[in-house]
């Protein structure tokens, strides 16, 4: 895979479209673009978790050199069912939650004071449906 890509001959993506494979073992997208019409595209689902690191890396990077974050005011996130959730710690004392969704599991680093206000977060969710 190349470092650089050159703008110029890349297609703009207008609408991406998918589905899974009815035995669970491909995803299949289908790419729209303006100039080229659709492209179908199919992957492996263990290769699900790469892709989804891939493009939050990527979307990371967009934040840092093109100051494009994600704002919970402008954007609005569809709820993913989730599967697992844990908190640990890495050797450096940074936290890490890591996340099951489906067949990607995604673990993300984060200050141990956020740890604490996500577990006072918890508590406080879990006093008030004992309550009700």
């Amino acid at each position: 895979m190349p470092g650089k890509f050159d703008l110029r001959e890349l297609q703009q993506v207008s609408y991406v479209t998918g589905d899974v494979t009815s035995d669970g073992s491909a995803i299949l997208l289908r790419v729209e673009t303006e100039q080229d019409g659709p492209v179908e595209l199919s992957f492996p689902t263990v290769d699900l978790q790469h892709l989804v690191t891939l493009l939050l890396v990527l979307g990371g990077k967009a934040a840092v050199n093109g100051r494009f974050a994600a704002f919970s005011e402008t954007f609005q996130a569809q709820p993913l069912p989730l599967h697992g959730v844990s908190l640990g710690v890495e050797e450096n004392d940074r936290g890490v939650l890591t996340v099951e969704v489906g067949a990607a599991i995604l673990s993300f680093s984060l200050p141990r004071s956020s740890m604490a206000e996500m577990g006072r977060t918890i508590l406080d969710l879990t006093r008030a449906s004992a309550a009700n």
